[in-house]
């Protein structure tokens, strides 16, 4: 069966509308990223098949011509591992899509949704102990107003564990000063969740909010740049970079580490963590939808934990190791464990 060309830019644009805005309420960021893959695929398709894209049909997404994109993004492209399982989770959710609305090309559609993603192996999780995240907080000058906007931004995000995206989007009317003080983050696939602030934080934002003179405007971005425009992810990275240097002058273990706003989030966790929090409050705290994501955080504390045992110097008694012989009474055996 041959498809008509327009078709497959039919189906795209519903599986774009319909499908991921309508239905699954995704995320603008997880619709650019869709866009994006799907965007380098009808150009790869488009010089691999002869074809203009406007000229493709459903017919040319083939299981092989995906499995060669995937092998191009890593060659040509030099993605990585992730970033090819991201792409190819992308176009797999095209294709069980395509499945229902399109039945008679089953079979096509099932053939891709058998590429495998490939495995890799999980970096450690990066993020800064407390004497380090404390030279972090104290690194912005307080006597000058972009100083305690930056504070206020640093403090905010490593209470909150926010996303970047999430400390963006945040306006005034999301945040309850009454006590106990909160925010409502919106995370993704809008959904929301409720974290609470300690005093300080919340006399922070007040006092920050207060000085850009927009307390009671409920819409009103909480973080803005020096001409009082919303914050970019760009600008929240440079706040973080200098906020850095300046902080390494008394931290020195700070230069040797990368930073970026996701080290903040991880850094929140990791804390939250070795206080004793349990992994499902952690998971509910940064809006994680898979426990596996959440898992990563008590993995790293564990290698953490078995490092920090290797190299412990353990004083071993001297003398001839004796035999173990087993107890007669169970029980005395039971309560010695």
């Amino acid at each position: 069966m041959i498809d008509h060309p327009h078709d497959l830019a039919a189906l795209l644009q519903a599986f774009f509308q319909d499908s991921l805005a309508r239905q699954r309420n995704a995320s603008i960021n997880t619709i650019k990223s869709y866009r994006d893959t799907w965007k380098l695929f009808l150009r790869f398709l488009s010089q691999s098949a002869g074809k203009a894209p406007d000229q493709l049909g459903l017919e040319d997404l083939t299981a092989e011509i995906v499995l060669a994109f995937l092998d191009d993004l890593e060659t040509s492209r030099h993605c990585t591992t992730r970033t090819r399982n991201q792409r190819l989770a992308a176009l797999r959710n095209f294709f069980r899509y395509a499945s229902f609305v399109r039945p008679e090309r089953l079979e096509q559609c099932r053939r891709v949704l058998q590429v495998p993603f490939r495995r890799f192996k999980r970096l450690v999780l990066g993020y800064l102990t407390r004497e380090e995240m404390d030279a972090m907080l104290g690194a912005p000058d307080r006597h000058r107003p972009m100083g305690r906007r930056h504070a206020a931004l640093i403090l905010f995000l490593y209470n909150t564990g926010a996303r970047v995206q999430e400390a963006i989007a945040l306006t005034v009317g999301r945040i309850r000063f009454e006590k106990p003080p909160h925010v409502r983050l919106m995370g993704k696939c809008s959904k929301e969740r409720f974290i609470p602030l300690w005093e300080e934080t919340a006399q922070v934002l007040s006092q920050q909010i207060a000085e850009q003179g927009t307390t009671g405007q409920l819409d009103a971005p909480v973080f803005v740049n020096r001409r009082g425009q919303l914050l970019t992810r760009g600008g929240v990275a440079h706040i973080l970079k200098a906020a850095k240097g300046e902080a390494s002058r008394t931290c020195a273990t700070l230069a040797r580490k990368s930073l970026s706003p996701h080290t903040v989030r991880h850094t929140t966790a990791m804390h939250l963590l070795q206080a004793g929090v349990d992994i499902n409050s952690i998971r509910c705290w940064l809006g994680h939808v898979s426990f596996e994501t959440t898992n990563e955080y008590a993995e790293a504390d564990l290698d953490m934990k078995r490092k920090a045992l290797a190299q412990a110097k353990l004083s071993i008694l001297p003398g001839k190791p004796q035999r173990w012989k087993p107890s007669q009474d169970v029980m005395a055996f039971l309560e010695s464990l």
